[in-house]
């Protein structure tokens, strides 16, 4: 329970790791001695708050992704097989919570270097707002292009966020939401967009990220991963 509340943990390990170029799906390639998934699984146990905590994987992927599950035997950890993009992916781990859940975390299981209290930062917000997500500024200049690749205007670059996970939403409103989303024509890069489309009178709460927050998506990024986890060691 999280402040009289019953929280639950999304996990997401379902995609294909196309970009990667690599014949072991991303979540479970090794840096610094650990599978990517293992630690981001890590991190989510130590916060005993949480009430369970639902991976969501590959149904191909179910024996790499048994093999981490069992170092913790943690018990509020359940396993469910994903969906074609990553927006049933989330979907399907949202239908398998507990009808008792108010509050849900979302997390990519390929950002393992979000720290335990980023995770505790995005969950205080959450007592105020449906919603709130981790964030850091931008640190580049941003340009909006047209369809010809030529630049259209330039966002004033204090107000631009590089948006991460975890995130954090009220559980119904979340599920109501992806429900008005599977309706529509809509497309969406992360779960809080869906208040953008659906649900604009519900403000969504930035919380200051980390840079160190990366998404391992390409072979660059494990280059990353390991040359961090030599910094940290």
């Amino acid at each position: 329970m999280y402040k009289g509340k019953f929280l639950s943990a999304v996990i997401t390990a379902a995609g294909s790791g196309t970009r990667m170029g690599s014949s072991i799906n991303k979540p479970y390639l090794e840096v610094g001695g650990k599978k990517i998934l293992e630690l981001s699984i890590e991190t989510v146990t130590s916060i005993k708050e949480f009430d369970e905590i639902i991976l969501v994987a590959r149904e191909e992927d179910f024996p790499l992704a048994s093999e981490i599950l069992s170092l913790f035997r943690d018990p509020r950890i359940k396993m469910v097989a994903g969906g074609k993009s990553r927006e049933e992916s989330t979907y399907k781990g949202l239908c398998a919570l507990n009808p008792d859940s108010d509050l849900v975390l979302s997390h990519d299981g390929v950002r393992p270097f979000a720290s335990r209290g980023l995770f505790l930062r995005v969950l205080e917000e959450i007592m105020t707002y449906k919603a709130a997500i981790a964030a850091t500024k931008s640190k580049d200049t941003v340009k909006v292009v047209n369809e010809a690749g030529e630049v259209d205007f330039t966002p004033n670059r204090d107000f631009v966020y590089n948006i991460q996970t975890p995130q954090a939403f009220d559980t119904r409103l979340i599920k109501k939401l992806y429900q008005n989303y599977f309706k529509s024509e809509a497309k969406i890069t992360d779960d809080s967009q869906l208040f953008e489309f659906f649900d604009r009178k519900e403000p969504v709460k930035v919380v200051e990220g980390e840079y160190s927050n990366i998404k391992i998506t390409t072979a660059e990024d494990i280059i990353f991963a390991k040359a961090y986890i030599r910094g940290e060691k």
